[in-house]
């Protein structure tokens, strides 16, 4: 039978194996809860976005929401870099990364909230705040937005509420969710106080 790869080919073939292993294992995963937390702490300091943009380009096949959260860092970049041009260029990247986590899962209402956060804050003169209706509108249809975290959740509510982007019957939604996180909350507290 004929070799069909040439034989330096094959060895080359052969010696990357273990390199890609290693790429492989070094590519670290972030699970959800840790996006939120280094995405919290990049929000306060430039070496936290820079260490959390680190950790994020180190995935090699992301997930949509670590593609998200990738996509709104180049958003806070865009605090530190000087100039129109290079702010404008960061947010298309940021808008693009979003876009794409977005299509890639339309349903998560954190990706939404996420896209809907960077386009609230973008001057409609850029043209690039076209999703905020249909974002808000997958975030109400979805009541268990970041349901896991309590705090972040009625953060989220909060900045919705503060948008003024709702109609009245939305806004009518966001504060009944509101009243009852805070309904919950207060039970919670008295529970541990009672303990």
């Amino acid at each position: 039978m004929k070799n069909i790869l040439p034989a330096g080919l094959l060895k080359w073939l052969l010696l990357s194996l273990p390199c890609l292993a290693v790429i492989q294992l070094s590519s670290q995963s972030i699970d959800r809860q840790q996006l939120r937390d280094y995405f919290w702490e990049s929000i306060q300091r430039k070496s936290a976005l820079d260490s959390f943009i680190s950790k994020l380009e180190k995935i090699v096949v992301k997930s949509p929401a670590q593609e998200c959260y990738y996509g709104i860092c180049y958003g806070l970049r865009t605090h530190y870099v000087d100039g129109l041009w290079s702010k404008i260029k960061l947010v298309k990247e940021a808008k693009g990364l979003l876009d794409h986590s977005i299509e890639r899962d339309p349903t998560d209402p954190e990706l939404r909230f996420i896209r809907l956060t960077l386009e609230h804050y973008l001057p409609t003169f850029l043209g690039m705040s076209k999703d905020i209706k249909k974002d808000l509108a997958v975030i109400l249809a979805r009541p268990n937005l970041i349901a896991d975290s309590p705090p972040l959740r009625k953060k989220a509510l909060e900045f919705l509420l503060d948008t003024n982007r709702c109609n009245l019957e939305q806004t009518k939604i966001l504060q009944l969710q509101l009243a009852v996180l805070n309904k919950t909350q207060h039970m919670e507290l008295a529970i541990v106080n009672v303990k």
